[in-house]
């Protein structure tokens, strides 16, 4: 019995469309891309005022978030 088998390409699993519009926004707000979706990588180019902010509070969020919500669970409860 002479038998041939070939395996399946492997499928490409792809992001949901809405994660990857919404991770693109997010970036937007902290390193605008130019028409061609490369970086604006020029020697002129500053960080926006708003990511200086927005970086800090999420630094925040990360090392104290835990103890700021085990503080307000136990006020609240």
């Amino acid at each position: 019995m002479n038998t041939i088998s070939a395996s399946a390409p492997s499928v490409r699993h792809r992001q949901p469309f809405i994660i990857t519009r919404a991770a693109r926004k997010l970036g937007d707000l902290i390193a605008p891309r130019d028409h061609a979706g490369d970086g604006n990588w020029s020697k002129d180019a500053d960080i926006p005022w708003w990511a200086w902010p927005g970086g800090l509070a999420f630094a925040a969020f990360i090392l104290f978030g835990p103890q700021f919500m085990g503080w307000l669970l136990r006020e609240l409860l």
